[in-house]
Order: C-alpha cells, then structure tokens, then sequence
C-alpha cells in the first residue's frame, strides 16, 4: 500500500469519527428528552443508552486504530510534509471539528446527568411517599382490627 493511501485512512478515520460524534449528539438529545417527559419509561432510557454505547465502543475502536495507524506513517509524513499538506490540511480542520463535536457531546452528557439526578431524586420521593401512605393505611387498618376486637365481646349472648 502506498504510503498516501495511509494517509487517507487516517483523514477518513476522522471523518468518520466525526459523522458518529453527530449521532451521538442526536442521542444526547433524545436521552435528555426521556429524562425530561415522566411519561416515559425505563426501558426507552435503557434502550437509548445502550444505541449510545455502541457509538462510544465505535469510537473507541476508531481511535485505537488511528493511533496504530498514526504510529506507522507519522515518520513519513514528517519528513515529506509538502506530498501530504493537502491532506494534513484537512486532517487538522477534521481534528478541530471532532473537538468541537467531542466537547459539545460532553455537554450535553452533563447535562443529561443532572435531568437524571432530578429525575431519579422525583422517582425516589414518589417512592417515599407512596411507602408513607401504605404506612398510614396498614396503621389504620391495624387499629380499625383492634378497635374493632374490643367490640366483639359485647355481641356475646349473656343469657346462659
């Protein structure tokens, strides 16, 4: 292979990174609005974060072989910098937009974080009150079956 064709790989490594970097985002948005509507469930965030993990893995494969790939052909684009500058030109500006996209990913998971933090802080105070309310009624039923076995003697017939 041709040492131009390796240096291809690594301007198409970053755009794809770039392209999954975007869908990552478009998931960030969708898990913040399933962590913002109560009405929806568990298993629609389960699901989101799991599309969302297979992204992340995509990336991290991605990355890995760049390095290797990087490792292999950074000697000889160094010493021949003119053959490859149309390329690193590109390179460079496709490594400041995965930044770009890597740092607002970042926020957005932040953020989605905190909607989680909320959320789950709600979910356990209904939990709460809902053990709260089961509380009162087995005390008041508990006392209702106890009031109402100091009755029962009076209902006995006397008369024997």
């Amino acid at each position: 292979m041709e040492n131009m064709d390796y240096v291809v790989m690594l301007r198409e490594s970053l755009e794809k990174k770039a392209d999954i970097l975007r869908v990552l985002q478009i998931r960030n948005q969708e898990q913040a609005a399933i962590l913002q509507d109560p009405n929806t469930t568990p298993d629609d965030l389960e699901k989101n974060m799991n599309m969302k993990s297979e992204l992340i893995d995509r990336i991290i494969m991605l990355d890995e072989g760049f390095q290797q790939l990087f490792g292999r052909v950074k000697t000889i684009i160094e010493a021949d910098r003119e053959t490859y500058a149309d390329e690193i030109r590109m390179m460079q500006e496709l490594i400041k937009k995965v930044t770009d996209l890597t740092a607002d990913v970042e926020a957005s998971e932040y953020r989605n974080k905190e909607y989680a933090k909320t959320r789950f802080a709600n979910i356990k105070k209904e939990v709460r009150e809902i053990k709260k309310s089961n509380d009162v009624v087995t005390s008041y039923y508990k006392n209702m079956m106890a009031h109402n076995k100091a009755d029962d003697p009076s209902f006995l017939d006397k008369k024997k």
